[in-house]
């Protein structure tokens, strides 16, 4: 009996809403959410190193703190084989996603912005796993999306799951979904306070959710001790470029901004047109569209194998100055390369295959600020003497517009880099990035996003009264 009645007060106080109920799940769900970003992790390279490097014999580059150090492939590239390889991860990736969870197509950042507006902070428990396969599939054969947002998904329904298991109220359980978003984001960016600002703030259009900032570092914090002690504490990129300590470049990285600007809307503007215009529209079976998309990506990769995959390792060449994929980066290439980046990523991810538009966006915010840091660079070489920064600057700029995020851009991209010095310059292209934030909508993906959290919400205990409803809707 005693036994009992202790269970049964733990089990009261691990199910009440309070801060430090809500701590310790955070922490919790960083443990998992890192563990799940690790094992993720370890099988797009393992799936990857026998797609590229073992069919195609394609050597990616990659970036310095994800360096693997593989073998030169024996013999010359097969072509042939990067072309189908698309239309085959195109082919599972829809199976998977069409046949047994229909919400895990797409970014991955839009299905948990739908669940915590929409879905009272629930998620299918299949969904991490649909959604961890279909993104191997996806950017394993060379699908122009990144690994983040589904990343950002998988840790979310974890947090979610975990919600549900404990039977915590709706309001609960929309903090620990954001929490385990904030972990995978963490993790996989290496970035702890830049995964958990993007957490809370790509919820809301001009506001963040405050109330789960706490526990979204907490577990953005653990998720990334668990993943760097078995990768390493490197960033992501290596930076040697110039700091900051000339006010007059603050001028051309305000050009800088109105070019990611007009990009970042042609980008989010081309990506859901496509989808709108082009795929939902075709007379064909449902499970064609995602190899269809394959198709047209293999087809872009012949001539521009750089178009395909994520594109991190090209990113971090033109960091350090060297040639792309033994290619000068002339403005005519980095601008060509920065509009099929666009098209590739559109092909792929609105033909429903599975990944995130993150790592695209850097690399396309990188390719910009290369194209302008390198014209700044041939008529005004004594103001601008290396294009480093304007690389790093671009991923900010352009990151801040389509992730709906310029806050937390700003700590991502300081973090991915190390360049902590180039920290004041984002901020003047992002404000001069007015015309992309009207546009931002659109990456919720045909949900609608609020602008700002309602009033009455704020408190976390109204917020919990007024979810009973919802809770009573998605029981655990």
């Amino acid at each position: 009996m005693k036994n009992v009645l202790e269970l049964g007060w733990l089990r009261k106080h691990l199910t009440s809403i309070n801060p430090r109920t809500i701590y310790l799940y955070s922490v919790v769900i960083g443990v998992l959410s890192g563990l799940g970003a690790l094992a993720f992790n370890e099988l797009l390279h393992a799936a990857t190193e026998i797609t590229m490097h073992g069919w195609a014999r394609v050597v990616l580059p990659e970036p310095t703190g994800e360096a693997s150090n593989l073998p030169i492939p024996d013999g010359p590239p097969r072509r042939w084989v990067l072309f189908f390889l698309p239309v085959v991860g195109g082919l599972i990736s829809g199976l998977l996603v069409k046949t047994f969870a229909p919400e895990a197509e797409g970014t991955g950042t839009d299905g948990y912005i739908d669940a915590f507006h929409n879905k009272a902070g629930s998620m299918r428990r299949r969904v991490p796993w649909v959604k961890s396969l279909a993104t191997l599939a996806t950017l394993s054969s060379g699908g122009s999306a990144g690994k983040e947002g589904p990343i950002a998904q998988i840790g979310a329904g974890i947090g979610s799951a975990l919600g549900r298991t404990l039977k915590v109220g709706a309001r609960a359980r929309r903090t620990m979904m954001v929490a385990g978003a904030a972990g995978g984001l963490g993790a996989i960016f290496r970035a702890p306070l830049g995964g958990a600002l993007t957490a809370v703030e790509v919820l809301y259009k001009e506001d963040l959710e405050t109330d789960a900032l706490t526990p979204a570092i907490l577990s953005s914090v653990t998720a990334y001790t668990v993943f760097c002690s078995v990768n390493g504490f490197d960033h992501v990129f290596s930076y040697v470029g110039e700091s900051f300590h000339t006010p007059i470049r603050l001028l051309f990285y305000m050009v800088l901004g109105l070019v990611c600007s007009g990009a970042g809307f042609l980008y989010v503007n081309f990506l859901h047109g496509s989808k709108r215009v082009f795929f939902d529209r075709l007379p064909i079976n449902k499970y064609l569209i995602p190899p269809l998309g394959g198709l047209l990506v293999g087809t872009i990769g012949l001539a521009y194998p750089q178009a395909m995959g994520q594109g991190f390792g090209y990113v971090q060449q033109l960091i350090l100055g060297q040639p792309i994929d033994g290619i000068q980066a002339t403005v005519g290439f980095l601008a060509t390369l920065a509009v099929l980046k666009i098209v590739t990523t559109s092909f792929t991810i609105s033909s429903g295959g599975s990944g995130g538009v993150f790592a695209p966006s850097l690399f396309i915010g990188a390719l910009l600020g290369g194209c302008v840091g390198t014209l700044s660079q041939q008529y005004f070489p004594a103001l601008v003497p290396d294009v480093a920064p304007f690389v790093v600057v671009g991923m900010g700029a352009f990151f801040a517009g389509v992730a709906n995020a310029p806050i937390a851009s700003l700590m991502m991209v300081c973090e991915l880099t190390g360049a902590y010095e180039l920290l004041p310059p984002p901020e003047f292209p992002e404000a001069s990035d007015d015309r992309e934030r009207d546009a931002r909508e659109l990456w919720s993906v045909g949900h609608h996003l609020p602008r700002s959290v309602d009033p009455s919400r704020r408190s976390l205990r109204e917020r919990s009264r007024r979810d009973r409803s919802a809770l009573a809707e998605c029981p655990g």
